[in-house]
Parts: C-alpha cells; structure tokens; sequence
C-alpha cells in the first residue's frame, strides 16, 4: 500500500474521471512491474494549449488535464508505488518522459513525497507554488475531551452563536442531517450546487457547477463510492443553511465543496455555523481521526484548524524552443510591468510619495 496514496487518486476516483474524461483526453496508463509483479502506476495525460500564443506541450500527472472550466482541481496526487519501490518508480517514469516530446511536466496538488522531487529535479527547471491545507487533528480533542466550539477564538464563537440565533429565530431549530443513501446524497449535491452557483454568479463569477461535466463527474463519484462520501446539510426548519460534501480516507475527512445559503442576512456566517456542527459531528465518529479543508487560505479555514501542511503545484520546463519562447515572453511581461509601476510611482508629486510611504 502506498503511504502517500489519497483518495483522489483511488480506484473511485480514477474511474469515475476516466469515464467522464477519458474518452476526450485519452490517458496513458503506465504500469512499473518488477519481477512480475506491479509495483507502481500513474496516469498521463497528454495536451497541446494555446498559453501566450505559443502551443506548450503538455504532460499532466494522473486525474487532471481537463479544459479548465471542467477541472476537478486535482489536490493530494502522488506518484502510487509501493514504498521500498518508491525511487526506482519515480527514475522508471523520468526515462519514460524523456523518450517523449513535451514542454511542460505539471505535477499539479501533489503531497511532500520522495518520488515527486526525483522526478522533478531530474528533468528540468522547476517552478513551484505552494498553497497550505488546513486541518484538524482529532487527538487533541479526545483525550480528554475537549468541546470543540469551545476551542475557538473568542469572536469566532460569538459569530457562530449570533449566526444560530439568527437562523433559529427565523426557522426554526438548526438540524444536521448525514445523507444514508446515494439518493438522497444526490439530492443533496444539487441543493449544494444550486447554493455555490448563487453565491459565485451574485460575485459576477461562474460557479464550477457552470460546467455540466463537472456535474457528471460528481454524481458518478458519489453513485461509486457513497460509502466513502459523506454529505451534510444543515437546515434551519425546512430552510436549507448549508451543505457539506467530502470523502472518508484512511480515517480523514477530506471536505471537497461547500455551498450556503446567505437570504437570511449577509453579515452573518452560515458556513462558520455548518463547519462547526459539521465538525461536532465528525469528532463522534471514533473512527474519523480528523478533517482536512484541503487547499487554500481561506479565513474560514484558519479560524476552525489548528494545523497546515502544504500541497505544491509544479511545473518542471525542459529547455526547449516554445518553453524558452515561452519564459522569455513571461519575462518580458514582468519587466514591463515593474517598469511601468516605477514609472507611475515617479510621476506622483513628492508631498502625495512621501504620504504613500509613510
């Protein structure tokens, strides 16, 4: 079993996105076998894209690829081998590339892993960015117990209690209901989807349930794998608050999508009110051993976790024509750009520099 395998790169996951993609992307599946027997996988995907007006050929590691508007924002990826076969995997996959004609390598969402920094450093110039990935670690709660509401900061607290009040006031007793189905985790995807598209199209943005394959690909997910799903809606009476879906893997709650309902009052905090129950809940399941918000620096998320750990998104740029066109393009760009900020900055009147500075 791989220590760094996750469940976006499972068999659920890989083949509900291979039904939904496949057929368009057409995917490698490479297979690292010793001795007869399998000791590594991985998917690539292969794509020319239009970046900057050059056509950067593109490698994609497993379950991503997808025209952006579909893209199921791959988080947790690895390179799946067997540990003590986790290096001779990664230098197998990096003289298989080598033999390839592409421009860009993307390791996108991956974990802290010996395999991914082989890989990457032997093929060219990285580029990296990393994004933090909040979580909490039950134990500290458990023993002994420790009430996890009353673990938060004094105002985040006060802002939960008020946003209950408000919504009770309103409707009526706040519930927390767990989907026990695939049915009615469905039912409650599409409420979740209804909520999120609201708020994003009320921003002037589309919503990733925009997309219907996006869609697709979901419903799929929850139908394969509802046992691994856990979907959570908070009503208020019969008023839908807000809605919670993610995967159970090797005892964590990865919450994936969230949606909520702000008609009530804007100033108030519906989805602080459904992570905290939400959590409640997950810390009475002794088989649950945390909860991750996987990636992002959401205010939400520093105020209900009391960890990070970081996931990368990495460009490995072999030094071909389009990549060096490509880079030096971006450069170009940049040096503009400082250029022009300088010169909008000397043209300011002293006395306005002086008071910006101070």
């Amino acid at each position: 079993m791989c220590p760094a395998a996750s469940f976006f790169i499972s068999r659920e996951w890989v083949t509900c996105w291979l039904a939904t993609f496949g057929e368009d992307l057409n995917p490698d599946l490479l297979a690292f076998v010793r001795g007869g027997e399998v000791v590594g996988c991985c998917l690539l995907v292969w794509r020319t894209q239009w970046v900057r007006g050059i056509p950067l050929r593109r490698a994609y590691l497993n379950c991503a690829g997808e025209n952006e508007a579909d893209s199921t924002c791959l988080e947790f990826n690895s390179l799946l081998s067997l540990p003590e076969y986790e290096k001779p995997v990664a230098k197998a996959l990096a003289t298989f590339l080598r033999s390839r004609k592409w421009d860009e390598l993307l390791l996108p969402g991956v974990v802290e892993q010996d395999a991914i920094r082989i890989l990457a450093s032997s093929l060219g110039a990285i580029e990296i960015t990393e994004t933090p990935s909040y979580y909490i670690d039950f134990s500290g709660f458990r023993d002994p117990p420790v009430d996890f509401l009353g673990s938060l900061a004094k105002h985040t607290r006060r802002n939960i209690r008020l946003t209950q009040r408000a919504y009770e006031g309103t409707g009526g007793a706040c519930a927390l209901r767990v989907a026990q189905s695939a049915e009615e985790a469905l039912d409650m995807l599409r409420q979740l989807a209804e909520l999120h598209q609201a708020r994003w199209e009320s921003l002037g943005q589309a919503g990733v349930f925009n997309s219907p394959r996006f869609m697709e690909f979901h419903q799929a997910v929850v139908r394969q794998a509802f046992d691994r799903t856990l979907m959570l809606q908070l009503q208020a009476g019969t008023e839908v608050v807000g809605v919670l879906y993610g995967y159970m893997f090797r005892g964590w709650v990865y919450f994936y999508l969230c949606g909520f309902s702000y008609a009530l009052d804007r100033r108030i905090s519906p989805g602080l009110l459904t992570w905290t129950l939400a959590i409640s809940h997950c810390l009475e399941r002794p088989e649950l051993k945390g909860v991750d918000f996987m990636a992002g620096d959401a205010k939400y998320k520093r105020s209900l976790a009391d960890a990070q750990h970081p996931l990368r998104w990495i460009v490995v740029r072999r030094p071909t024509v389009r990549s060096l066109l490509f880079r030096g393009l971006r450069w170009l760009k940049r040096a503009c750009v400082r250029g022009f900020k300088r010169t909008r900055r000397s043209d300011r009147p002293p006395g306005e520099t002086q008071a910006l500075a101070e």
